[in-house]
Formats: structure tokens, C-alpha cells, sequence
């Protein structure tokens, strides 16, 4: 199938987008309004400082995990991409401690080195020279400092923890739901909060917060004698993970909102993620409620298995559903949700559930429901209507279910062109290349062109495709998000939908 030339789309992706006009305002969409960035992030390519940044940001992206850290420096040849960074660093105080110490022994290595030379001006140069060299391989330093931390970096975290610990058994009055899963998590712990702050102080922990750590310093920063419900999001790379977290806060009500191969790299098999994300249901109030995704096989499979004394309730959406091409959204129990994705009425059906369980009035719980918006990035539209241009934004969700419900989101456009872009999953183990080649013959029932980002995987898409029998035409290749993005005008007409899915950290390749 071929398509005629785009027409009313200009050349920049900032111009399908109706609202965003800073550059800095969305790091995982970098806006270009001018040739010249391009230039100027080709010259500062070499810069040793960016070498410097790059290897904090890999050392921050991967938890300050030491293993995972040696293992991103070597996947990235510990050079930074000629593009921008999707993600910037966050300058916590830990980072600032590690940059310092960083600093000072590359400078008192580069002094010593510089005393072999004999006169002043070879000196100096020598100097020079040796601290642009240790910048440039300042991983070999991240690590020497971060082992001479360790114990301190220890002694830290567990005063946190038990501080933490300490503060909720004095705060007997709040109650605690613990939100669990391999995806989902964050848009199912924010819709909850939306809905009970009708009737409650809520707290819940911010953006990504789901360690130990993050949720200590949550509960010792913002939870104090008002808050009546603090809602946590656990994160899980490991076994242990989430019973380590309800250590910290065992709660009342569980949620787990799915169960897939995300995390497979760390967690090696789907039976490991299965207890693992069970681990809620083994550690929390013995007394509390389960709610469970009812429409994941693993949790539906499995979840007999780990059940104490819970009450358990299995949430989907029920009854007569519509969804509004042109909004877009979906109408359900008589009301509007501007939101895409079935799984979102799903957990609607839960929320309401737990709403309930707590007290809240229908009158409460229908005033929160109207206040619910599509999570960031997690299938968010946003439409042009000048350019009559739907842009679908999935590019936090990285598994995949994700994009299984991504790509059912597409079918629902019966008027609209349909565009898939994608750099592929990460983390998904020896299973990656199943799991693309699945994605690829996917995307064929459902979309016209399918924009992949090269990389590891993506040619698994492509393999996946073309077994399907998608035309290799429609198959467009670029080096990068921002590329892609960049050359957006070429290829959009009036009329399209394009969804992007999932954007790669800096520590992938």
C-alpha cells in the first residue's frame, strides 16, 4: 500500500503538538525549533564534561547498582549518543557527594601525574590534560568511589528505613494501600488518590518513588498527623523486593494491576515475577483486601495460591461501553472519560471498589471519577485540531501488555491513518526476540506504518512483520527518537493518528 504525500503538516513535531513550546518542558520529547541545537549538540559531543554527565546519569539510571552500572558503561562503550539526553540528572545529595569526591580524585590524580613533568607550561598542560582524561573515563573513578561509600551508603539507607518505620507506628490512624505489578502501577496508584482525596488527606509517593528508599523518604517528607491514606507504588526488580517494602509500610487494601515479562532481565522467569509481585499478599495486613486485575491469566491463574485471609476482589470494567473517535475517549457508566485503553475503565472498576470499602459516598466517588485524566505518557492523546492530527503518547509504557493495549487502542480508529512508533521493549531477557517478532505481526492486522528506532530489538519487530506479510515499504528507519520526531513532517497528513511507544533510557543500546 502506498500513501500520497502529507499535506498541511509542517517539518517539526512541535507543530503536531498544540500546547508544548519549551524545549525543556518534556525531556522525552525534545523539541528542535532550530538547526542550530543539532549543530550545537555536535559540538559539545566531545566535551569531557558530557563524558562526566553521562556516566553520573548511568550510575543514577541504574539505581547506584554497581553490577548494572559496569554492565551500561559496556553496552555504551561508556560514550554518551550524539543526541540529546531524554533523561536529565536529578542532583540529589547523593549525587552531589559522588560528583564531588569524583572531582577531587580525578584532580588529585591528575597533580600527581603532573609533578613527572619539569618546567611550569608542561606542567600545567599535563595537568589539564590528565583531568580531561579523567573525565573521560571518570566510570573508572564512579566505581572506586562508590565501592569506598558503600558502607556509609548502607548505614544511610537503613537509618532511613527505620525512621520511616518508626514514624508510621506512631501514626496508627492511616491506612495504607500498597499498589503492586508488573505495569500499571503509577497511573493506578494516581487514579486512587484523585478519587479518595474526595474524602481523605491522601498522600502518595511521587512520580517513580517505588523502593525502600524512595517510600522512606515519602513517609518521612510529606505523611505527618493529617494524612488519613498514603498510597504506595512497589516497585520489583528482585525477590524480596516488595516484602522489604511492606516492612516499611504494611498495607491494609493490596493492588496488583498485572503480571508480564517486564523486568525479566533481573528477575529471570515469569514464575519469579509471579511471587515476587505476590510478596504484597503474603506481607500485608492479615486482615486487609486484595484487588486484583481480573482480566491478567497470571494473577487470575495464580493468585490462590498466595492468599492469607484477605477478601479478595477481581476489578473489570462492566457493561455497556462507547468510545468517542473524536474526543477521544470512552463513555462508561453514563459518564466521559477522556482517557484510551480498556485497562483504564478496568481499574476504574476497582477504584470504585476500594472507594467504597472506605467510606466514600457515591455522590464522592462520582466527583472524584470526573476529576480523573490520562496518566503522562501512558496512552495520553493529544490532538491538534487544526492539523486535524492525533498524537497518542506511550512513551512510559515499556512491556508488553503496554503495547498490546496500544495497539488495540489503534483499532478503534476506523477514520484515521495509523502510525506505530517504537525503539521496542527492554528488559525482556532471552524472551526479547519472541516477544518482538509477536509485536511485529501484531502491528500488521492494525496499522498502515510502523516507524522503528534501530537498535537491539527492533529488527525482531521487523522480522515479526514481514513474516505477517506487512508490506517492507511501510517499514520507515531512523537512528534515534529525536530523528524520527524530527522528520514527523514528511510522512503526517491530516487525518493520521500516531502513536509513539515507549522511549529507551540512556543506559540501553
Amino acid at each position: 500500500m502506498s500513501f500520497p504525500p502529507p499535506i498541511g503538516v509542517e517539518g517539526r513535531l512541535r507543530r503536531v503538538y498544540p500546547v508544548r513550546e519549551s524545549r525543556n518542558m518534556d525531556p522525552r520529547f525534545p523539541l528542535q525549533g532550530k538547526h542550530g541545537d543539532d549543530r550545537h549538540i555536535i559540538m559539545n559531543y566531545y566535551n569531557p564534561i558530557r563524558f562526566f554527565y553521562f556516566h553520573l546519569l548511568l550510575l543514577q539510571l541504574e539505581e547506584y547498582d554497581l553490577g548494572r552500572f559496569i554492565k551500561a558503561v559496556v553496552n555504551t562503550k561508556g560514550v554518551p549518543p550524539s543526541r540529546e539526553f531524554r533523561k536529565p540528572l536529578k542532583f540529589t545529595l547523593k549525587i552531589k557527594l559522588i560528583t564531588a569526591l569524583n572531582s577531587l580524585l580525578i584532580l588529585s590524580l591528575s597533580f600527581f601525574v603532573s609533578k613527572f613533568f619539569n618546567n611550569n607550561p608542561y606542567q600545567i598542560a599535563g595537568l589539564v590534560l590528565c583531568f580531561a582524561l579523567g573525565l573521560y573515563f571518570s566510570y573508572i573513578y564512579l566505581i572506586i568511589i562508590n565501592v569506598l561509600l558503600l558502607p556509609i551508603d548502607v548505614f544511610a539507607k537503613e537509618l532511613l528505613i527505620f525512621l520511616a518505620k518508626n514514624k508510621l507506628k506512631k501514626l496508627n490512624n492511616i491506612k495504607i494501600i500498597g499498589v503492586a505489578g508488573s505495569y500499571g502501577k503509577t497511573g493506578m496508584k494516581d487514579l486512587i488518590a484523585t478519587v479518595l482525596e474526595e474524602k481523605y488527606q491522601v498522600v502518595k509517593t511521587p512520580e517513580s518513588f517505588n523502593t525502600p528508599i524512595g517510600i522512606a523518604k515519602t513517609i518521612l517528607t510529606q505523611v505527618d498527623e493529617k494524612t488519613e491514606i498514603l498510597v504506595i507504588e512497589m516497585g520489583e526488580y528482585y525477590s524480596g523486593d516488595i516484602r522489604n517494602i511492606c516492612k516499611i509500610a504494611p498495607p491494609q487494601i493490596g493492588v496488583i494491576t498485572g503480571i508480564n515479562e517486564s523486568h525479566l532481565e533481573r528477575l529471570k522467569s515469569i514464575d519469579n515475577s509471579i511471587r515476587t509481585i505476590f510478596e504484597i499478599a503474603q506481607n500485608m495486613k492479615p486482615d486487609g483486601i486484595l484487588v486484583l486485575n481480573g482480566k491478567d491469566k497470571n494473577i487470575k491463574n495464580n493468585y490462590k495460591k498466595f492468599l492469607l485471609d484477605q477478601e479478595v476482589y477481581l476489578y473489570s470494567a462492566k457493561g455497556k461501553i462507547e468510545f468517542n473517535e473524536d474526543a477521544p475517549g470512552f463513555i462508561y457508566q453514563k459518564m466521559f472519560f477522556p482517557v484510551l485503553g480498556h485497562y483504564n475503565l478496568d481499574k476504574i472498576d476497582g477504584i470504585i471498589y476500594i472507594a467504597e470499602k472506605l467510606g466514600l459516598t457515591d455522590q464522592e466517588v462520582q466527583s472524584g471519577l470526573k476529576k480523573i485524566k490520562t496518566p503522562a505518557h501512558r496512552l495520553q492523546p493529544i490532538l491538534n485540531r487544526e492539523k486535524n492530527i492525533l498524537v497518542i503518547d506511550d512513551s512510559y509504557n515499556g512491556n508488553p501488555d503496554g503495547v498490546e493495549e496500544a495497539i488495540k487502542t489503534l483499532t478503534l480508529f476506523k477514520k484515521r491513518r495509523k502510525i506505530f512508533i517504537t525503539p521496542g521493549l527492554v528488559e525482556m531477557g532471552f524472551e526479547s526476540e519472541q516477544i518482538h517478532q509477536r509485536i511485529g505481526k501484531r502491528l500488521n492486522d492494525v496499522v498502515d506504518i510502523v516507524i522503528l528506532i534501530k537498535n537491539s530489538v527492533t529488527p525482531g519487530i521487523k522480522k515479526g512483520l514481514i513474516k505477517a506479510g506487512f508490506d517492507e515499504k511501510n517499514i520507515i528507519w531512523f537512528d534515534s527518537m529525536m530523528e524520527a520526531q524530527n522528520s514527523l513532517g514528511l510522512i503526517l497528513r491530516s487525518g493520521d493518528v500516531v502513536l509513539f511507544q515507549n522511549d529507551w533510557p540512556d543506559n540501553y543500546v
